[in-house]
């Protein structure tokens, strides 16, 4: 099974999860709280923004649940906004503040450092954490990270 965390249906063959109903969504669940699925029965998530509306303390909780719904070889994709893009673009006048506050208001501030910090936290070493400048799979904003880490024996 193939799954995508986001409001909007980005990557073909998943099934859609978000905790609010959209027109793309196909199954209400707050991964914030954790996914009901049995354990190892996924194959791949993506998750899209999750992080970013997660409370910070509880960012390592949500990421130890989507771990644990993966099967053993099945990939986790980490897509967040990074936060020193957005800073520089507020900075060098790229971005206005009203878009700022708009388009990117989050609970959750992250940039590259901080989500390596918070994989190999869950079980990620960086050495096996796979950076995407770009994505075959789905449109990559320019202020977006894309992450891949794939669940071993000892996770």
């Amino acid at each position: 099974m193939k799954i995508e965390i986001s409001p909007e249906k980005k990557v073909e063959g998943a099934m859609t999860i978000w905790h609010e109903q959209t027109p793309d969504v196909d199954l209400v669940i707050d991964a914030r709280w954790g996914l009901k699925f049995k354990p190892g029965s996924i194959k791949i998530i993506y998750a899209f923004g999750l992080l970013g509306i997660t409370e910070p303390d509880k960012v390592i909780k949500v990421l130890k649940g989507l771990v644990d719904s993966l099967e053993v070889g099945g990939e986790l994709y980490i897509i967040e906004q990074d936060f020193d893009f957005i800073l520089r673009a507020v900075l060098g006048g790229d971005l206005t503040l009203e878009e700022f506050n708009k388009d990117y208001r989050r609970e959750t501030y992250l940039n590259q450092d901080e989500i390596v910090k918070v994989l190999e936290k869950v079980g990620f070493p960086i050495k096996e954490q796979v950076w995407w400048q770009e994505s075959p799979i789905f449109a990559k904003k320019n202020s977006e990270l894309i992450i891949m880490g794939k669940k071993t024996n000892n996770q």
